[in-house]
């Protein structure tokens, strides 16, 4: 990297990330002048305020401007909804977040506004979980986080949300295309004509105009902030005695003045335009799109117009990275923040793949992107390699030595898997081409979905109920409908089916939850920038969250787990109904206990067939669980109208998800890390190589699956020669050739993981691929330390 981003770089190691409260007291100063207007009008002058009034700075040495919070790297306190318990705040600051006293104190004061009056999203979702059915299905924590109280639901406080007001969409990819060749100035004055040619003859079209309205007023709000900018920079070159600093200045303020109202010129315009935007819909889960494909344009009319050297764009998009790690997310009630360790954040950038005729997608700036990751080492934002079978070797290899360096990315996902599934769930061909990932790897349209991936589902907590006909040994309830003692069960198949038949029904309530969320999040959160940015947005004029989609995938579910049921599954079979080993109050006992007196048991179990290995004793077990779910999943439908969708994230959550699990017959310990991902074995049970690992996965039928995630690690070693990163580049094609649909690995030893647990002041830049995303490994929780450390260590 250059000396710029080396300086950039360097100032995002803080020692303590400060939460700024400025939005928050902005949107509270607007909310309390709004009563009684429509929400949708509410949100959008909300949003203008905070733009008109909120503090602009531009650092040195900055190309592209627009700063995340009041304060350098901090964190913009959360502004709808009560903040931190005082319990939960001592947490945050011991974990690297510092909040004021003073600053504290001005929050309280908003608590009163928000709290009891429905107007947060658990209250008014707790206002539908009846005491007899859904509120102790809420408690057990079978749908990750359990709630306490039906008023507090997955925890308050929530701070880094963007310059949006955030909480109602997370997984989308947007048209961000629509703003860099149109600019917001042509679609706001597109809905200013809709709404004088408007007349008032339906519901739906007084609904019209409102939505037309915020979009107006919202959308010029963005455009007035960039002029400020724009003023800001002019004002900084005047001053600025270094001539090179003073061009940089002028060159900002023509850029903020220009864009994103107007259409972007060159390359650096279309960086700029795209931060605003991206600043403006920003979570802990936006994602980028495919962009080295709309980027492209604007990079290659440089290029011929020698208007830019591969240096200067290698350098913008270094600087978007460091923009990027400017922004963070962290979440209320510390099991919800230990789903998302590490300051998670699932901001996915996917390049390469197929052109929508079919043509290979791999262009000079993919080379760039991977380059940029390499050059300028940071876990965010996270890079997704398509890859097909015509995707240049040197493409592979040159994203495979960026995976060597051991940041955890490339992920690489399979074009034929999320092809053919989009195709399955008709959408044209032409458009599946085209498909982009939302957060960790779900399958989106750009500007035609969006999805809810909110809710983990822990699949062993159904199996503890299931093995006690429906009791729950953790709240002492009896959560599910009984379907039999274990203990009077004759044939494995008939223990199969009764936990089949707990599973659909707690699937089933699942999907009640699903769409209680998403009908709060529409009638609380209706957002008129997201909804700017999507198909047809003025002649549909409905907001993003009221609206049927191209690709309606507004809803999934997503099994936590599930490969240490498959495991467990395997184990009951052979030892109890086939080998008769163990009896089956033996094994209840033994659970129960925690393996307390019965380590023979647990030896047993241990040694019981594995996924992971290439073993069809326990792979078809998996396949069986796996296609149930899919096909379950399928019965339900969301408030949109369309079927649900399975898929296969599951974030962290295995660890907090394995801290509220009980003993299960794979051998884990009660409290134990669940198995990571969707196919990735549980941690140190594959024992026969990567490709045995493959062959287990490959077992699955992961078609009907919106996404799916597979974890490896290999030593440094094994990665070394061109020859090495060859191997490992077959692979994945053979994998994905036989319908996997994503992989991703860690390159680390485990002496440096474990040195770095010792002496985490040693090792700030060590990054680590945890799930779908990577991270500082010393910012992570010890549990997800552990996890990471305890996954079997490949070898080539």
């Amino acid at each position: 990297m250059n000396e710029r981003v080396r300086k950039l770089k360097e100032r995002l190691q803080v020692d303590k990330y400060p939460i700024c409260v400025e939005k928050s007291l902005l949107v509270m100063e607007s909310y309390r002048q709004t009563e009684g207007e429509p929400e949708i009008i509410r949100r959008a002058k909300a949003t203008a305020n905070y733009l008109d009034k909120k503090t602009i700075f531009i650092e040195d040495d900055e190309l592209i401007v627009g700063n995340v919070a009041s304060k350098p790297m901090g964190l913009e306190a959360g502004s709808l909804g009560p903040t931190w318990p005082e319990k939960e705040l001592e947490e945050l600051r011991q974990g690297g977040l510092e909040l004021s006293a003073q600053d504290e104190m001005k929050l309280r004061a908003m608590d009163d506004y928000w709290t009891g009056k429905g107007r947060t999203l658990w209250e008014r979702m707790g206002l539908y979980y009846d005491d007899e059915r859904l509120w102790p299905f809420i408690q057990s924590g079978i749908l990750l986080p359990p709630w306490e109280k039906k008023n507090e639901g997955r925890g308050h406080g929530a701070a880094g949300v963007g310059w949006g007001l955030g909480v109602g969409l997370t997984l989308i990819v947007v048209d961000y295309e629509k703003v860099l060749h149109e600019g917001l100035n042509k679609l706001v004055a597109e809905a200013e004509e809709e709404l004088r040619n408007l007349r008032y003859t339906t519901a739906d079209s007084i609904k019209k105009a409102d939505f037309l309205q915020a979009v107006i007023t919202a959308n010029k709000a963005i455009v007035r902030l960039a002029h400020r900018f724009g003023d800001l920079a002019e004002e900084m070159a005047s001053k600025e005695i270094s001539l090179n600093r003073k061009k940089e200045l002028e060159r900002i303020a023509e850029t903020c003045r220009w864009v994103p109202g107007n259409p972007a010129r060159t390359f650096y315009q279309a960086m700029q335009s795209f931060w605003f935007i991206w600043m403006m819909i920003a979570s802990g889960t936006t994602a980028g799109g495919r962009f080295d494909q709309f980027m492209y344009p604007f990079y290659k009319k440089d290029k011929e117009k020698s208007s830019i050297t591969d240096d200067e764009a290698l350098e913008l998009l270094e600087c978007l990275r460091i923009k990027i790690m400017q922004y963070n997310f962290v979440g209320g009630n510390k099991l919800q923040r230990d789903k998302w360790a590490g300051l998670a954040r699932w901001n996915n950038f996917v390049i390469g793949g197929v052109t929508p005729d079919g043509e290979d997608a791999t262009n000079e700036l993919s080379y760039l992107i991977l380059e940029a990751a390499k050059d300028c080492r940071t876990p965010h934002p996270t890079i997704t390699v398509r890859v097909h079978e015509d995707t240049p070797q040197d493409f592979m290899l040159k994203a495979l030595e960026l995976g060597r360096t051991g940041i955890g990315m490339p992920a690489f996902v399979g074009d034929k898997s999320y092809i053919e599934y989009l195709v399955a769930n008709v959408v044209p061909l032409r458009e599946a081409r085209d498909y982009s990932l939302g957060g960790c790897l779900d399958a989106m349209l750009a500007g035609k979905s969006r999805t809810s991936a909110i809710g983990m589902f822990l699949v062993p907590r159904v199996f503890e109920i299931a093995l006690n006909n429906g009791f729950d040994p953790r709240t002492g309830r009896q959560l599910g409908p009984k379907t039999g003692d274990f203990e009077n069960f004759k044939t494995f198949d008939d223990f199969m089916q009764a936990f089949k038949e707990q599973l659909a029904h707690f699937m089933s309530l699942t999907a009640e939850e699903h769409n209680i969320l998403l009908q709060a999040q529409r009638e609380l959160y209706p957002d008129p920038v997201h909804s700017l940015l999507m198909v047809d947005a003025i002649k549909e004029g409905k907001d993003v969250l009221d609206r049927t989609l191209p690709f309606e995938n507004g809803s999934v579910l997503n099994p936590v787990g599930m490969i240490n049921v498959a495991d467990a599954m395997a184990a009951v079979r052979k030892l109890v109904f086939e080998e008769e080993k163990v009896t089956k109050e033996e094994l209840k006992d033994a659970l129960a206990a925690n393996r307390e007196g019965y380590e023979n048991i647990r030896k047993m179990c241990l040694a019981a067939p594995k996924y992971g290995n290439g073993d069809a004793y326990v792979d078809m077990i998996a396949r069986d669980l796996y296609q149930f779910w899919a096909d379950t999943t399928a019965t339900f439908y969301s408030i949109y109208g369309a079927k649900m969708k399975a898929s296969g994230i599951s974030i962290t959550a295995h660890g907090p998800g394995g801290a509220i699990t009980g003993a299960t017959p794979d051998g884990r310990y009660a409290g134990e890390n669940l198995a990571d991902g969707t196919v990735s074995a549980a941690q140190g049970r594959d024992i026969h190589g990567p490709t045995a690992l493959l062959r287990s996965a490959m077992a699955i039928n992961q078609a009907p699956y919106q996404s799916t995630l597979l974890n490896m690690k290999f030593h440094p070693s094994a990665l070394r020669s061109a020859e090495d990163l060859g191997k490992l580049a077959t692979l994945i094609k053979t994998y994905f050739d036989c319908g996997g649909k994503h992989v991703q690995f860690n390159v680390v030893d485990r002496n440096t993981l474990l040195d770095a647990q010792k002496h985490p002041e040693r090792y700030r830049d060590l990054i680590v691929r945890v799930a779908g995303y990577s991270a500082y490994f010393v910012q992570l929780t010890k549990a997800v330390q552990d996890d990471i450390i305890s996954r079997t260590e490949y070898m080539l």
